[in-house]
């Protein structure tokens, strides 16, 4: 298993904080979770508040890095501590140098650069590691925003598949991060 450093979260941003959650996300995580247009391309189902209550409580003292399990870590604005969405990730269980990621915001948060601003800083944490190689990213092809996210934040299209998801035919679209490339970006954005 990968060890993750104790002081991996809470990490601060310019306007952010990736933190655990807390007791008193669960009014706002409910809003957004539960909103059908911000869980349209998501794969979990919304949650009843009680559902609710218990993922906030396991993700308060879950372990973060157990290949096969989804951790979630708080997006909440630095400055008054409010949750405006969250941070999955997973490191695969076969091949523990990989990770994927998936990111929610409330839809009253998208498009102002919270979600880059977020999912930015988690690469980074995840590449200074050292034990990670590649970071990946699965969305539907009709999640535009998301993509331009993605293809943003360096991510390259790998991989397109027709699948089936909640009854109907989509393509889901991979892509890919890798350590090397992420530093040289690093690099030429440090020259810049």
């Amino acid at each position: 298993m990968l060890l993750f450093p104790a002081n991996f979260l809470p990490q601060s941003t310019e306007r952010l904080i990736l933190r655990r959650f807390i007791d008193v996300d669960l009014e706002r995580f409910l809003a957004y979770r539960q909103d059908p247009q911000v869980a349209q391309f998501q794969g979990w189902s919304m949650l009843s508040e009680a559902e609710g209550k218990t993922f906030i409580k396991e993700m308060q003292t879950a372990a973060i890095g157990i290949p096969g399990e989804w951790f979630q870590m708080a997006i909440a604005y630095k400055q008054s501590n409010l949750l405006i969405g969250d941070i999955g990730m997973q490191i695969y269980a076969k091949d523990p140098t990989n990770v994927e990621v998936g990111f929610t915001l409330n839809q009253q948060e998208q498009g102002k650069g919270y979600a880059r601003e977020a999912v930015s800083a988690l690469i980074h944490l995840l590449f200074k590691l050292g034990s990670i190689n590649k970071i990946v990213a699965i969305t539907d092809s009709r999640n535009e925003s998301s993509i331009r996210l993605l293809k943003r934040l360096g991510m390259r299209l790998s991989n397109s598949l027709e699948v089936e998801f909640r009854g109907e035919w989509c393509v889901e679209e991979t892509f890919e991060l890798n350590h090397q490339d992420w530093l040289l970006s690093s690099i030429k954005s440090d020259e810049k």
